[in-house]
């Protein structure tokens, strides 16, 4: 069933935005989603604000079986003299620890130079990778798919951030911030 919300939504003047630009290829994504999802605008009989009909977004897939690629240790899962050794030589110790390895800056060149060919705005790409959070909420992105949203700086070259397509009943735009080297280009 699609569904009704009270129409907001203004179109953007991308026309002062500069051609070719980031910001411009931007907006137009935006409005192309906007119109892909709208079905149509009803107005109201009574002089009430127009509804705008959306097409409902796809379902969820179920979610593939994903194990990280490091070893995590839980420190609940450790011996009560280990906690206490643990505690004693870091009072801050984390409940978790993760095997992930940082990239050194060999690999960090590696990454970058076989990412040249595909790395651009508007790229498609699946999430196919996560580092550890406690809440789990990187642990579910693996699988979606996105475009890359934006470069990041030289200080954050090893990460992107990727607008991730609608599933279910999102409907707000999610652009979230990952590494570079948890993502895959879509052909």
């Amino acid at each position: 069933m699609p569904r009704a919300r009270k129409s907001h939504h203004v179109r953007q003047d991308v026309t002062r935005l500069p051609a070719g630009s980031d910001a411009r290829w931007r907006a137009e994504f935006r409005q192309a989603q906007y119109e892909r999802a709208l079905i149509g605008i009803q107005g109201d009989l009574l002089g009430g604000p127009a509804v705008e009909v959306f097409r409902a977004s796809p379902k969820q897939p179920a979610p593939q079986a994903w194990t990280p690629d490091y070893a995590v240790e839980w420190f609940h899962d450790l011996g009560p003299e280990e906690q206490a050794l643990r505690l004693a030589a870091d009072p801050q110790t984390p409940f978790a620890r993760t095997t992930r390895a940082k990239l050194t800056a060999e690999d960090l060149a590696a990454l970058l130079a076989a990412a040249a060919n595909w790395l651009r705005v508007g790229q498609a790409v699946r999430i196919t990778g996560a580092p550890l959070t406690f809440d789990g909420s990187d642990e579910r992105r693996v699988g979606r798919t996105g475009v890359i949203w934006r470069l990041c700086s030289t200080v954050f070259a090893d990460h992107v951030y990727v607008n991730l397509d609608l599933i279910g009943a999102e409907r707000s735009e999610k652009v979230v911030f990952v590494e570079l080297r948890d993502v895959a280009p879509i052909d």
